[in-house]
């Protein structure tokens, strides 16, 4: 069995509009908040035994960071644990994609004109995600995003659905890899925020 948290991020210092805002001063506060977490996590293991992982993004790559502060751990960047990619660069058109497509399904976004235009492969992005939490063989802690949270408990639950729930900033959602199966354990605090 494999032990697999997925962590939010902390609130970003600007949401949607900005490309990769670092974290707000609220948002280093609650990534501290995750020290006592993480400890728990290593009392129970062994440091060896765990694995770290984080988005490539500012504000993951700080909560992670902060979280560790106190274990200096090696943080894996990885690439696929990424926020949802945009079909265009002009962040307040962006602003309105998203708006428009959080509330769909994963058809659905598929048939979106403008997502269909952009030539993003969403679908590959979500396999990816789905394809490295599978690969994973020790325990291991992941700072990542709003959808791609949402996307693998999508998975979980066999949901269509883009959003699942609502996981606050640094909410701790709780999922096992059993004989390659996935669990879901626990839910991270589901809040109604803002996507950042």
């Amino acid at each position: 069995m494999v032990k697999i948290y997925l962590v939010r991020h902390g609130e970003a210092a600007e949401g949607w509009t900005s490309q990769d805002p670092p974290l707000s001063e609220l948002g280093k506060s609650q990534a501290q908040s995750l020290v006592g977490f993480v400890s728990s996590i290593i009392d129970e293991n062994s440091i060896n035994n765990i694995d770290f992982i984080s988005s490539p993004l500012n504000r993951c790559k700080e909560t992670a960071s902060l979280a560790l502060e106190k274990i200096y751990s090696e943080i894996l960047i990885n690439d696929n644990f990424r926020e949802l990619p945009s079909p265009t660069l002009d962040l307040k058109k962006r602003v309105n994609w998203l708006r428009r497509i959080l509330p769909l399904t994963w058809s659905e976004l598929l048939k979106d004109k403008e997502t269909k235009d952009s030539g993003v492969n969403f679908i590959q992005w979500k396999k990816n995600i789905i394809n490295n939490i599978y690969s994973l063989n020790k325990d291991t802690i992941i700072f990542t995003h709003f959808v791609v949270i949402n996307s693998i408990i999508g998975e979980i639950l066999k949901s269509d659905k883009i959003i699942n729930f609502q996981p606050s900033n640094c909410s701790i959602t709780e999922i096992r890899k059993i004989n390659d199966r996935l669990k879901l354990v626990k839910l991270g605090k589901n809040l109604e925020s803002t996507v950042n």
